[in-house]
């Protein structure tokens, strides 16, 4: 409640400032268009968080176009809240610097015509991932594993922005990387549709040697386990709850969301300890960017969001060699970023290496909310698996796809 109520206060303040810009720029002096604006503010600024509990309460095809509206205004106001801001700030120096060669309006329409064209662009990059190749080097990486690819899938969305066409084409470009491995981690689906069955067709596409594993996040929560992962079922996904399995030498843990209160609620444990030597290779699925020992308190989901656990304990415990997750969407557009990298403590992108452990935090191929993507494009994973004595790993980013995932 803490939270929503500053959200709600910091939106409501961002559209009254908004207002007043409004108003100097297109100088409107009549009381009656000054009331009338401000009334079309006011009711934009409860656009999205009431459109989101309507859609929570019923779906239809009135609430859906609501929230659909609202979710694209307000990536809108973000951007125009920044141009606002860049407004004044240019504006002030000039002034300070005692320039009078550029007016107000002029530099205010040119702000916003930046701010509006930056929100379009976020638009398009929500709608075309990038393939992000990353090479692994691997110790005791078994032979069936040499120069093996593994993709990862994280926060699609699926729902009322990221279709079940839009699952096809994403399927199309995964297949088309011939991979030895898919893993989903999380948040598959948004959390809030009726329509789920739509989508087991273009999921049962998704093709790899070594199979398609898939593990819960929180908006499988919100939308009722069960729900989701009888979809997932029908698509011929292997679900992965609190267990390990063996992949041909390589131990693939898969942990569901929030977490578990203690290794011993992992089954088939035994996998990663090797009689008379060292564990084999592990791969841990886990949503968030956090340790996968679920916290004692009541409320687990808080402490994931806003006292996430960095440390990583259990799984460099368990000696696990890579763990993948997503969760953040690397703030999903500009200025999020640096709220999640704050949050989870720079882990909230990209990959991390310390000794024997490494993570890498996916920022998604969907979005929650906003259609929006800006400084965090989304991203189809391809990790190329190398043994130790190859050189270390690198990150190359692949280019943008004309083909969306949106």
């Amino acid at each position: 409640m803490l939270f929503l109520s500053i959200a709600f206060a910091t939106i409501v303040g961002g559209h009254l400032l908004l207002y007043r810009f409004a108003l100097r720029c297109l100088e409107v002096a009549h009381p009656l268009a000054r009331g009338g604006i401000l009334v079309v503010f006011l009711l934009l600024s409860v656009s999205f968080i009431a459109a989101f509990f309507l859609l929570r309460w019923s779906e239809t095809p009135l609430t859906i176009g609501l929230y659909k509206a609202a979710a694209v205004w307000f990536a809108v106001f973000v951007k125009l809240l920044l141009a606002v801001g860049a407004t004044w700030s240019i504006y002030g120096l000039l002034r300070a610097a005692g320039s009078t060669a550029v007016s107000f309006r002029m530099l205010a329409a040119g702000c916003v015509l930046l701010g509006v064209g930056w929100a379009l662009y976020g638009f398009w990059s929500a709608l075309h991932p990038v393939v992000r190749r990353v090479e692994l080097t691997v110790d005791r990486l078994p032979e069936p594993w040499r120069n093996k690819t593994i993709v990862q899938l994280s926060d699609v969305h699926l729902g009322h922005f990221h279709t079940a066409a839009a699952m096809e084409r994403l399927a199309g470009r995964v297949n088309a990387l011939a991979p030895d491995l898919v893993v989903i981690t999380g948040d598959l689906f948004d959390g809030m549709i009726d329509g789920l069955p739509a989508f087991a067709a273009p999921l049962s596409r998704l093709k790899a040697k070594k199979g398609v594993f898939f593990v819960t996040g929180n908006h499988e929560v919100y939308a009722g386990v069960r729900r989701c992962l009888t979809i997932v079922e029908q698509a011929g996904i292997r679900v992965l709850s609190n267990e390990v399995v063996d992949l041909d030498g390589l131990a693939l843990i898969g942990v569901a969301y929030p977490g578990i209160r203690s290794q011993a609620e992992l089954c088939g444990l035994d996998l990663l300890a090797a009689a008379g030597g060292p564990p084999p290779p592990s791969v841990l699925l886990f949503h968030t960017p956090s340790d996968i020992l679920r916290p004692t308190m009541r409320d687990s989901r808080s402490a994931t969001y806003w006292r996430p656990d960095t440390s990583f304990a259990l799984a460099r415990q368990l000696g696990v060699t890579l763990q993948l997750s997503g969760h953040t969407h690397r703030g999903q557009f500009f200025p999020f970023g640096l709220l999640t990298r704050w949050v989870y403590n720079g882990y909230d992108y990209g990959l991390h290496r310390e000794g024997g452990f490494s993570i890498y935090i996916a920022s998604g191929i969907g979005t929650w909310g906003p259609p929006m993507r800006t400084g965090a494009p989304p991203e189809i994973v391809v990790f190329k698996l190398k043994p130790a004595e190859e050189p270390h790993h690198q990150v190359q980013p692949g280019p943008a796809r004309k083909s969306g995932s949106g």
